[in-house]
């Protein structure tokens, strides 16, 4: 097996596991992120630098902003925060998120050599032309099932906070 695959598939699965069983909001989002970034790797891994770059600005830069600043409304101030800055796991996760980012730069350095040093690629290889066409017509059903599924998360999240304040 690839080391690569399976390092990123560790990191994935492992911040997964922490996503979920983070007692706080915050470091679970944390862990949300060091997901994301593991499938970024895992895409670029797979020769496809576009999704990976969908996967980064659109999952962990756009939605993973979103969740951090609803989780920010949310929280009352007080001691909390001082007390989370002062937790070693935090800082622990914090530096490995770091070190497999530095990992992911790397890989995606050397996955752009490769790509860069083949001559011949496919006519449209990596156009987002071609993505649309994929989208829209062989993958349709897919993608309005994740839209609705993205409208009922929404949703019920404004439900559960309504409910809350």
């Amino acid at each position: 097996m690839d080391f690569y695959f399976l390092l990123f598939a560790i990191m994935a699965v492992g911040a997964g596991i922490f996503t979920i069983t983070a007692k706080d909001a915050l470091p679970s989002a944390l862990g949300l992120l060091t997901v994301f970034i593991a499938l970024a790797a895992l895409y670029l891994h797979l020769h496809a630098p576009l999704i990976a770059v969908f996967q980064v600005s659109i999952y962990a830069g756009a939605i993973l902003v979103l969740v951090v600043f609803v989780i920010m409304l949310l929280i009352t101030p007080d001691e909390e925060l001082e007390q989370a800055q002062k937790n070693i796991s935090y800082r622990a996760m914090g530096a490995i998120l770091g070190a497999y980012l530095v990992a992911l730069l790397v890989i995606g350095l050397a996955g752009i050599r490769q790509l860069v040093a083949q001559r011949s690629l496919p006519d449209g290889f990596g156009a987002p032309s071609q993505i649309g066409l994929l989208f829209f017509k062989q993958y349709l059903l897919h993608f309005e099932m994740a839209s609705v599924l993205l409208l009922v998360a929404l949703v019920a999240a404004i439900y559960l906070a309504k409910k809350n304040v």
